[in-house]
């Protein structure tokens, strides 16, 4: 029985390897499936130095499992004459991110009456604190610092106007260093948004939910001694 024993763990460590060694199973958004007493926890909603969404927070709802298949998700509820203006937003709360490391975001997608972006964004710490607030600058919240937007990577679109739930996702690599106001500052925090539009002046909504960042290159190699031939 020993050695059947011993096969057995050979198998299950082969199996948990690639789970241990890379990011690629831990999906550093918290509650990215809206789930729980407070389903938006962890999520921006409102955005007062934003001109285009100071008054978003209302559109951003929890839909019934009716009209979202069944699944837990998001609808950015936009009323008459706010998607072809400005649109709606949903954005997560910023997250550590390692310079240097590759990242996969996905998120799926039910567009229904518009379209819809979905950015990942990097920040790190605004040197010039004092200057105002836009969307390119955070003020300082949960322990962070004012942040100034240094890095972004836009995910292919999902398809506009659709019925039907579709994933749409990319990899990138977080820049090691960034340039801001002439020096070279590392990033820090990590972000994923998503906005809705459409050129129509009627009421438009769409779906989102299942938001997933992991880190997929190999994290153990930070840990492993340099081989030298």
């Amino acid at each position: 029985m020993k050695p059947r024993k011993a096969h057995l763990s050979f198998i299950i460590s082969a199996i948990l390897w690639p789970v241990l060694a890379f990011g690629a199973e831990k999906n550093l958004l918290p509650n990215g499936n809206f789930e729980g007493k407070e389903p938006l926890k962890g999520w921006l909603t409102n955005f007062p130095d934003e001109a285009f969404y100071k008054d978003n927070g209302p559109y951003v709802k929890m839909a019934s499992a009716a009209e979202a298949g069944g699944r837990t998700a998001v609808v950015l509820d936009l009323p008459a004459g706010i998607a072809g203006n400005q649109g709606g937003k949903l954005e997560s709360v910023p997250v550590p991110v390692v310079p240097g490391a590759t990242y996969k975001v996905q998120v799926d997608c039910m567009t229904w009456d518009v379209s819809a972006k979905i950015h990942a964004e990097a920040w790190s710490t605004d040197p010039h604190p004092e200057q105002k607030r836009t969307i390119f600058r955070r003020a300082p919240a949960d322990g962070r610092p004012a942040l100034m937007m240094c890095y972004r990577a836009q995910v292919p679109s999902p398809p506009g106007n659709s019925k039907v739930w579709t994933t749409a996702e990319r990899e990138f690599k977080v820049p090691k260093t960034v340039v801001i106001a002439g020096k070279d500052q590392a990033p820090e925090f990590i972000s994923v948004k998503v906005v809705n539009y459409g050129a129509t002046m009627a009421a438009a909504k769409s779906y989102f939910t299942n938001f997933r960042l992991f880190r997929v290159d190999d994290v153990s190699a930070e840990q492993k001694p340099e081989t030298k031939p």
